[in-house]
């Protein structure tokens, strides 16, 4: 696994608990797993090798130290991590019915008051987390903790102003039952500000109007790149020039879509850190979140490495399921 000169990415974002049932999901000591978007790309790309710190409030309660020690056994650093003693660490639970076009995923949340709540315009500026940025390369956030609180979009904005040391990916993830409102205008204005944006083709239409990438990249100039990701078809790319890359999706054998954005933006990331081209950036992306297409789980260690310098035949014909990765498949 190559770490050697590696810069470091700090995410940023919401930690949750995930139990094991809808029906514990009000039971603060109920047996669980570290979750959140962030903490599934801090997960993610720990096993890959990128250093990685993840920064974010939790309770000073049994949930909260499941998440700290989840993610300092997986080699995160959690240096920047604030404990509340008075707000709870946010809880959900998963429900997964089984329809005509797959799996179908329900969330249920306990989140309101919770302790990421509380993160504020200061955060940044708590000395740990000084001490964090300093040493950035990437920062990762995303649309999700926008709709958490006001004060935690303040807390993006903060990390989002220019100038700074480090590159910003931003991953949409619009969420429709946090904005009750249904206005999308707070995370398309985050969005714009980041150095690297990715959003789901449906998230896309969405938060901008449109999922065209040429249209996308017209309504945000200012970002490196622009991702759109096609849900089981392809990933396109497009650069300020508006020329585009693209790769296409692994087949799939899906046992549970949760976590298979975080992990692909977390691919992502991996290949932005080690400077790779785009289309290698992306099939990384497309490995991570096909690792956690076949487990239950919401992050997973990512597919071998040796399957991104496949020629577009040899990729084409992969599959993966639950028992590892066919080659040769008929596309």
């Amino acid at each position: 696994m190559e770490t050697t000169g590696l810069g470091r990415v700090v995410c940023f974002g919401e930690a949750l608990a995930l139990v094991g049932g809808a029906d514990r999901i009000d039971d603060p000591a109920a047996a669980a797993g570290a979750a959140g978007a962030e903490v599934n790309v801090a997960l993610d790309l720990a096993a890959a090798g990128v250093p990685v710190a993840w920064a974010g409030r939790v309770g000073d309660d049994p949930h909260g130290h499941l998440v700290v020690r989840t993610l300092a056994a997986a080699g995160v650093d959690t240096s920047g991590i604030e404990l509340d003693p008075v707000r709870h660490t946010g809880r959900y639970a998963k429900s997964v019915t089984v329809g005509d076009d797959g799996p179908r995923t329900r969330m249920h949340y306990r989140r309101a008051g919770s302790a990421a709540s509380a993160a504020d315009a200061g955060f940044a500026r708590r000395p740990a987390v000084r001490r964090l940025l300093a040493s950035a390369t990437w920062v990762h956030v995303g649309g999700i903790t926008a709709a958490v609180s006001p004060s935690c979009v303040a807390a993006l904005d903060a990390l989002l102003s220019r100038p700074r040391p480090f590159r910003v990916t931003f991953d949409v993830n619009w969420r429709e039952q946090m904005w009750p409102d249904g206005d999308p205008a707070v995370v398309a204005g985050l969005a714009a500000r980041a150095d690297v944006v990715l959003a789901g083709a449906d998230e896309a239409v969405r938060v901008f109007g449109t999922d065209d990438p040429a249209r996308l990249r017209v309504l945000l100039p200012g970002p490196d790149l622009v991702v759109v990701k096609d849900g089981a078809d392809r990933a396109v790319a497009v650069h300020p020039d508006g020329s585009t890359t693209a790769q296409p999706a692994l087949a799939v054998d899906v046992v549970e879509p949760v976590g298979a954005g975080d992990a692909f933006a977390a691919g992502l990331l991996g290949g932005l850190v080690r400077g790779e081209p785009v289309g290698r950036c992306l099939r990384r992306g497309h490995l991570g979140a096909a690792a956690v297409l076949v487990v239950p789980g919401d992050s997973a260690p990512p597919l071998p490495a040796e399957l991104l310098d496949l020629d577009d035949a040899g990729w084409a014909g992969l599959r993966v399921g639950r028992d590892g990765v066919v080659h040769g498949v008929p596309a």
